[in-house]
């Protein structure tokens, strides 16, 4: 059996086994520096919040505390955050999923006036930092334009941006685009609309790529700061990131770091059990149909 980019035969040889040691040693090292802030996030949690802040390296606590977690899970009201995190970020997922299927759909199989413009124009949105465009994006949240209604202080604030992604939009149609034209042209003889032809023939051989997509844009969502922060302000509306960083100087540093570790924990999870169909989406959408 071939082990990754080495065959059989070339381990064979004293040049073959002397780069897959290095290969390996080389990953091996990646993994421990990738793992590193998790696991001094972790042991952070374990110790006093002296012991953080001593000379060395000091990784492992010297007498282990793990009341602290339990302290930080009461103290920060986590099931609260964890709440309204998760209610942020999966209807942000599905909504982007839904709308950028749609959009990559269209432009794609349904071939719409002046597609090819409006491909170019979300591709070149991927040149220009989302920073850049963050003034107008807020005040149009503060005050949709025509309606005159502020969504400031609700979820729709932020669902509406995320719904909408142009890498997405981009990654799906080049996906889509290698989807037999045959099928769509069937199902259109046989009465499909277009809606039919989206949900029962490409979203179920587009469903790798998807995974992909949903574990990005999770990661992404889960993470995001700055618009959450300008968005909500009501406490109890808040997503974990940005109540952390408001109540983070109540407590001690130990329990931050606890908080902190649970809190990164639901990305971490979702890529790990769905790294299986992350990897085999990524291969598809690299193989030319």
């Amino acid at each position: 059996m071939d082990r990754g980019f080495f065959s059989n035969v070339e381990l064979r040889t004293p040049g073959g086994r002397l780069y897959y040691t290095i290969a390996v040693i080389a990953l091996l090292v990646v993994a421990a520096l990738s793992l590193f802030p998790f696991f001094f996030a972790f042991t952070s949690g374990l110790k006093d919040s002296t012991e953080i802040f001593a000379g060395g390296l000091n990784l492992f606590p010297a007498l282990p505390r793990w009341e602290n977690y339990g302290r930080a899970w009461t103290l920060f009201e986590m099931p609260r955050l964890f709440g309204n995190s998760f209610v942020i970020v999966g209807v942000g997922v599905v909504l982007r999923l839904l709308v950028s299927s749609a959009a990559a759909f269209s432009l794609s199989k349904l071939k719409p006036f002046g597609g090819r413009v409006i491909s170019l124009g979300f591709m070149l949105t991927l040149l220009i930092p989302s920073i850049a465009y963050f003034v107008p994006l807020y005040t149009t949240i503060a005050k949709l334009p025509i309606v005159n209604i502020s969504l400031l202080n609700s979820y729709w604030g932020l669902w509406l941006p995320y719904c909408v992604d142009a890498f997405s939009i981009f990654v799906l149609k080049t996906f889509f685009d290698r989807i037999p034209s045959d099928l769509i042209d069937s199902a259109r003889v046989d009465g499909a609309n277009a809606l039919h032809m989206l949900m029962y023939i490409v979203i179920p051989l587009s469903r790798s790529i998807l995974v992909v997509l949903a574990v990005l844009a999770f990661v992404g969502l889960w993470k995001d700061f700055l618009l959450p922060y300008l968005v909500l302000t009501d406490p109890y509306t808040q997503p974990i990131t940005v109540r952390l960083f408001y109540i983070a100087d109540d407590y001690s540093v130990n329990l931050q770091m606890a908080a902190s570790f649970m809190a990164l924990l639901p990305p971490l999870v979702i890529a790990i059990l769905l790294q299986r169909y992350m990897k085999i989406g990524l291969t598809l959408g690299g193989v030319k149909g």
